[in-house]
């Protein structure tokens, strides 16, 4: 006769989720990580409206529609620096959470990006 009643132990699956010993660093991390790249993207593209927008500001002689395309590189510069501070944040709540090393990594160089956009688009 097999015996169907044995108790299987070793993994959790309270909830009706798998999870294992880091289980919850980790998704913290891979978060920390998603949001880190999205402030990177963020950050490229306030970057390259504010470069746009000052391009078009140059070309454009003294007039309302000249300091509306200033006023727009301004907001897209700021955009770039708040992209900057939630990748640089992330960056630390990834090294903070995680012990998975690709994954904080994988961030520093998000915030990197995010950084090199900030600086371009403040320039």
């Amino acid at each position: 006769e097999e015996n169907v009643n044995t108790t299987i132990t070793g993994n959790d699956f309270s909830g009706g989720e798998f999870s294992w010993p880091g289980y919850t660093e980790e998704l913290k991390a891979k978060k920390a990580s998603e949001d880190a790249e999205k402030a990177a993207n963020d950050a490229e593209n306030a970057s390259k409206e504010a470069e746009e927008a000052a391009k078009e500001a140059v070309n454009l002689k003294e007039s309302d529609k000249s300091y509306t395309k200033a006023k727009e590189a301004c907001t897209a510069a700021s955009k770039a620096k708040k992209a900057v501070e939630t990748a640089l944040k992330a960056k630390d709540d990834a090294e903070k959470s995680s012990k998975a090393d690709s994954i904080s990594t994988k961030t520093k160089e998000y915030a990197e990006k995010a950084k090199n956009a900030y600086e371009k688009a403040k320039n």
